[in-house]
């Protein structure tokens, strides 16, 4: 039985090292959409900046502590299916104390979603809600991809917040857009509009622009974008301006290693204490 184990473990080992040798090609390549029976998989660390808001009790106004960081990660997988699409599912997790997770309210689990800038779960706890996306190409023309996406977020979390559960449904119906030069840049952007369905209906437009050069097997660029929000309940509408660098380098075609630094709003003052973080982690494509 050992034996068998044993050699069955070199045949899988084998397998994986002649598909990866063969390579499934530059990161800046890479279709907007998975093809049908192909697969991807990335899991991510991230860390974000926060500052924790307390109530004076003498004058009832909010009160800023001091900067903190918190840890998350992020994990998702998606497959190429015939006729729909790609289907894929993203979980991600927020280290810290019970109820409202440091890493939640650094976004941390968010930062270690490499290279996707799109915020659309509203959750608090440390299970972050998970996310079900389908995603089906529009046009593909090689060098121009367009499709229409739609992400739902299941609400599971049961973090209490003045005895309400803050937990919300969230969709996010999106046209995702890609441009490649092929085996130099590639271009990510798109329109996107996150709404979280609470008792104050908030939504977002949110339409980032990310640009990857590559450079033999590495690749680098910029991330950046601009977001309005609007959080619903007489809050104040608000504009957010992300701005950072993200890059890689891609082992046998396949496998990528990512990394990514950027701030969620340059346009504010408190651009690095409260919106700033970055992210590390590793991406599969298969075959």
């Amino acid at each position: 039985m050992r034996r068998l184990v044993l050699a069955a473990t070199a045949g899988v080992v084998a397998l994986l090292c002649g598909r990866t040798a063969e390579g499934a090609g530059p990161f800046v390549d890479a279709p907007l959409t998975l093809p049908p029976l192909h697969f991807s998989a990335d899991v991510g660390v991230g860390f974000g900046t926060f500052q924790s808001l307390t109530i004076d009790p003498n004058n009832l106004t909010g009160v800023l502590g001091p900067t903190q960081v918190g840890w998350g990660t992020s994990i998702e997988a998606a497959v190429g299916l015939p006729y729909v699409g790609e289907l894929g599912v993203r979980i991600g997790y927020r280290f810290g104390d019970s109820g409202i997770a440091a890493g939640s309210g650094a976004g941390a689990d968010h930062f270690g979603r490499l290279f996707d800038p799109i915020i659309s779960e509203p959750g608090q706890s440390n299970f972050a809600n998970p996310e079900i996306h389908l995603r089906g190409t529009l046009f593909d023309l090689q060098v121009v991809q367009m499709a229409l996406e739609t992400r739902l977020i299941i609400p599971t979390d049961s973090t209490q917040i003045d005895g309400q559960n803050v937990s919300s449904f969230a969709l996010t119906p999106g046209v995702p857009f890609r441009v490649h030069m092929p085996g130099f840049l590639r271009v990510d952007t798109g329109l996107y509009l996150p709404v979280s369905f609470d008792a104050n209906t908030s939504y977002s437009l949110d339409i980032p622009a990310q640009a990857f050069f590559q450079l033999g097997d590495g690749f680098f660029g910029p991330v950046t974008g601009i977001r309005f929000n609007a959080p619903g309940g007489g809050v104040e509408s608000t504009t957010d301006i992300p701005l950072g660098v993200a890059g890689g380098y891609t082992l046998g075609g396949r496998i990528d290693l990512k990394v990514q630094l950027r701030t969620e709003r340059i346009n504010d003052a408190n651009w690095a204490s409260q919106y700033l973080g970055g992210g590390f982690g590793v991406g599969l494509r298969m075959p």
